[in-house]
């Protein structure tokens, strides 16, 4: 009994050493996972700083678009549609012709006017 018991203790012996050699002690572990979590942090904190650098980039630029496009919208509002000047210089060219005929007209009537006398 005792040298099967020397035989166990023996090989528990060669299990734990296996064991130890093959495995990280808490340690070695504790200290991977602080440097690999670390390393992680430190890589999403840049990343973060490099989405809020872009973030404010793309507002700067949005900001200067959309003063532009105001400007454009007020001088758009100012300015007359192309219907809108077409009707304006119909209305000039027509009153123009309007006013030419009747001196046209008047003149026709003066010279034969004249022309009777």
């Amino acid at each position: 009994l005792k040298d099967a018991h020397d035989k166990h203790l023996r090989s528990l012996d060669d299990v734990r050493t296996s064991v130890s050699l093959h495995h990280a002690t808490l340690q070695e572990r504790v200290e991977y996972l602080e440097t690999t979590m670390g390393a992680s942090a430190d890589k999403n904190l840049r990343e973060i700083q490099s989405l809020k650098l872009a973030q404010a980039k793309l507002e700067s630029a949005h900001n200067v678009h959309s003063s532009e496009f105001e400007v454009l919208r007020e001088v758009s509002e100012r300015h007359a549609t192309v219907s809108e000047r077409l009707a304006y210089l119909e209305r000039l060219l027509g009153d123009s012709a309007d006013k030419h005929a009747r001196e046209l007209q008047a003149l026709k009537q003066a010279h034969d006017k004249h022309a009777n006398d």
